[in-house]
Formats: structure tokens, sequence, C-alpha cells
């Protein structure tokens, strides 16, 4: 009886700390998408797709990541799309605010008429590891950009509006 007790509350009593959305958890997260610093920048193809109707726009873009400390969970950022790699077509820009909420990651966009992204950052939605950011944003129910990003250096804000 001793062991079925036991069993039992081994299989139902304890989490591991990364099952669970915590501030250590974020700040770790966090610490990973900005690379330990206040500011980083990610760059990448990004593919806009509406369930069941299929691709609806892609785009290359260059998003800057900022926080007041290393310590911080929430930011400012700024995002300029591109038609390729090759950054000479500019596309379309916007600030945003990033913050987590729950179990997800928001950027809350300035530009008029774009809605909240979000994804889930404890689960494989958007993972940061060896070969850069990537995952999937989600906008609503239906709509969803799916990312890959890597390391930028790319310092050219100041040649395009931050929020057209």
């Amino acid at each position: 009886m001793t062991f079925v007790v036991s069993v039992a509350l081994v299989m139902t009593g304890c989490k591991k700390d990364e099952d669970t959305d915590s501030e250590s958890n974020r700040l770790k997260f966090t610490n990973q998408m900005m690379q330990n610093k206040t500011s980083f920048t990610w760059e990448g193809r990004e593919v806009a797709k509406v369930k069941n109707e299929g691709v609806k726009k892609e785009r290359y873009s260059v998003l800057r990541f900022d926080r007041a400390s290393t310590e911080s969970t929430t930011g400012t950022g700024r995002l300029v799309a591109f038609t390729n790699s090759y950054k000479t077509d500019f596309v379309e820009s916007s600030e945003f605010r990033w913050y987590f909420n729950n179990d997800c990651l928001y950027l809350e966009w300035k530009k008029s008429g774009w809605q909240t992204a979000h994804a889930e950052y404890r689960t494989n939605e958007i993972v940061v590891d060896g070969s850069g950011f990537h995952g999937t944003w989600y906008e609503s129910t239906s709509y969803r950009w799916e990312f890959n990003y890597i390391a930028s250096s790319f310092n050219d804000w100041d040649k395009y509006p931050a929020t057209d």
C-alpha cells in the first residue's frame, strides 16, 4: 500500500520547473533570446499562413529586441521587413512592445491594423538554439507567421520609418 501511495504522489505531485511559467523560466528564455545582452537583433524569413488557405504572404524581417537590463523580461523592439534577404526592397515596419503573460511571449505592434502576436515560450512554438530563433507567432486562431531567424548585425534602423 505504501508503494502505491508513493508512486501516486510521484506521478501527480512532482513537476519539473521547466513545465511551469515562472519569472525564472521567463528570464532564462529571455536571456537566450537576447544572448544575455540588453539589445539583440535577429533576421530571417517569415511566412504568413491562414488555416485552410495556405501561404498568404512572405517577407524577410529584421527584429531588434531591447530591454532595460539583463534581468528584465519585458521591453521594446522594432521590425523592418523586406522582400528578400538582400534587404534592398523595403516592405513595412513597426515598433513593438514585448512581454510575457502566462505561458506566452507577446509582441504588441504599434502599427495600426497589426494584431498582437504570441507564442508559448516553454514549448516548441518558439525555440532559441544553436541554429537561431525559430518557430511560429500566432495572431489569431487562424493566422500564423512561421519564422526562422539568425543572429544579425543589421544597424540601418535610421533608414526606415519606425512605424510606417
